[in-house]
Order: structure tokens, then C-alpha cells, then sequence
């Protein structure tokens, strides 16, 4: 074999070999649980917001279609929605609390509370490919009020279908 038969020979090995490595490579693999991360929350005027997130999920379940209204997922169970930010507020003492919402009789007698929590249904996310991890992000359009206080704070995670819920996320203080 000459020189340039030699070098022929050793390009084809290599290019072979890299591509048997790569195409053998496995897709990356995330846990069954939704994993989620902080982006950002961004207001738009005084009447709306975007918090933003990312989310991995590794057997891709993750979001709600339309017609999901039977249990576990009916109007009446906390898994009718997905995603879940509940407020809070720094008080004077330094320290963040819940904001409780309060209901009333007829009377004026108080007969129920639940903290301020902003929770929505996220869509079915088709998958794109042969495998079943899902990436991605998420945007959530908040309409007003998403304030009540000088500084606020979101905490949020979500939950997947087959209802494994995430890592909880703590946004940073906002004003």
C-alpha cells in the first residue's frame, strides 16, 4: 500500500469510528420527576407578567389536555392544575409569608381561607423524537393582581401526569 493509500485507509478508520461513537452516543437521561429551574419574571405595565421556567422530565409526561377532567384530574382535585405559584410576602420583620384569602357568610362571619396561589393547567407537550425525556420552557402569563405587596415572592413547581411532582423553585425578591 502506497503513502496516500495509507492515509486514505487511517481517514476512513477515523471518520468510522467517530461516527459509530457518536450514533451510538445515548440520549440524556433525567429522572422520572419533573425538574424545574428559575428564568425569570418579567411585568408588562401593572396588569400582567411572565414567569418564566425551565423543566426536564424524563419518562415526558408533562401537561394536561383539555379533555383530562376525570379523576385524579377533575375541577374538585388539586391535580386539575399543573403548575402551582403560590405567593408570598416580606412583612416587616424581614420574613416571608403567605397571603390568605378569606371568605365570608352572609353574616360577616368568616368560614374559609387559602393562601393566594396562582395555578394553571399546562398543555400536553407533543415529543419530538424517538425517545420520551422532555426539556423545554415554560412560560406562565400572570394578569393582575400579581402584587399586593412592596416585595413579593413566587414559590413554584409543577406536576406530571403520572402525578410526580418537581423540585420547588423559590424566585428571587420581587418588587
Amino acid at each position: 500500500m502506497n503513502k496516500k493509500g495509507i492515509s486514505v485507509w487511517l481517514i476512513s478508520v477515523f471518520l468510522g469510528t467517530t461516527v459509530a461513537f457518536y450514533s451510538c452516543k445515548r440520549d440524556e437521561q433525567y429522572p422520572i420527576e419533573p425538574v424545574i429551574e428559575y428564568l425569570d419574571f418579567v411585568k408588562y405595565g401593572t396588569d400582567s407578567a411572565s414567569f418564566r421556567i425551565t423543566f426536564t422530565d424524563g419518562d415526558g409526561d408533562v401537561g394536561l389536555a383539555p379533555e383530562d377532567t376525570f379523576a385524579p384530574y377533575n375541577t374538585a382535585s388539586k391535580y386539575y392544575h399543573n403548575i402551582f405559584l403560590k405567593y408570598e410576602f416580606l412583612d416587616t420583620s424581614g420574613s416571608y409569608f403567605p397571603y390568605y384569602i378569606f371568605e365570608y357568610d352572609t353574616l360577616g362571619n368568616k368560614i374559609d381561607s387559602s393562601e393566594l396561589s396562582f395555578n394553571y393547567r399546562i398543555p400536553v407537550i407533543p415529543k419530538l423524537g424517538a425517545t420520551n425525556s422532555l426539556n423545554g420552557e415554560i412560560h406562565v402569563k400572570m394578569f393582575a393582581p400579581y402584587a399586593i405587596h412592596p416585595t413579593y415572592r413566587y414559590k413554584c413547581y409543577i406536576v406530571d401526569r403520572a402525578l410526580n411532582e418537581s423540585n420547588e423553585i423559590i424566585s428571587p425578591d420581587l418588587n
